[in-house]
């Protein structure tokens, strides 16, 4: 008889820049909202604001509430055309003249003064990439994750919530977003996205070290 299954925490984010959707947030809901596995993991999705001073107590008060066995944070990736696997995190911020949506822009400044300048996922993403590449899926590790709030997150996971497993998962735009937005930016099929991350959650005991009993 199985005991209760580990808590996974899944993380999106809501729209920004005018676009009316954002992936990273259909997605984990998408997943969250199929039935639950007795013999995988119990799995909550957080959508979390696009908003400096705002997300850092939105994933504390998830991390709370929830208190998971892993965090997997999921962010949209303008410009990229698969799945990425961040690998490094790094102590800085920079909008490069944007603004979120609470009107805040960053500019270079670090995230936590005096904290370590990168970052890394202690979890073997590589290993786990080779292996849904093996399978023909969409996907491939990354070490930029870019200086806006999904590296953000990526670096608040990895150093004040060091002692849960987390890392991040970039997606790409939506064909619908991509078109509406007419820039000629790649993008993946929401079932593509979808057809990823379920992968990463099944790899995901074995990447944990352990199987639920």
């Amino acid at each position: 008889m199985s005991s209760d299954p580990r808590r996974l925490l899944l993380t999106g984010y809501e729209p920004f820049g005018g676009d009316p959707v954002n992936p990273s947030a259909q997605l984990v809901e998408s997943i969250a909202a199929l039935p639950p596995d007795p013999d995988s993991f119990t799995i909550r999705a957080v959508i979390l604001p696009v908003a400096r001073d705002a997300v850092r107590g939105a994933l504390q008060d998830a991390l709370y509430a929830w208190r998971p066995d892993a965090v997997i944070a999921v962010g949209q990736a303008t410009g990229r055309d698969r799945v990425e696997l961040e690998l490094v995190a790094r102590n800085r911020l920079d909008y490069k003249g944007e603004a979120d949506n609470s009107g805040c822009v960053a500019a270079g400044e670090p995230l936590v003064p005096d904290g370590p300048e990168e970052l890394a996922v202690s979890l073997d993403l590589e290993s786990l990439c080779a292996e849904m590449v093996a399978q023909e899926l969409p996907v491939r590790v990354s070490r930029d994750a870019g200086r806006h709030l999904c590296n953000a997150l990526l670096y608040e996971l990895l150093h004040r919530h060091a002692s849960v497993p987390a890392f991040f998962v970039h997606v790409p735009l939506l064909p619908e977003q991509a078109e509406h937005r007419a820039r000629n930016e790649p993008s993946l099929p929401a079932s593509s996205s979808r057809a990823c991350l379920a992968a990463i959650i099944r790899h995901l005991p074995v990447l944990l070290g352990a199987t639920p009993q």
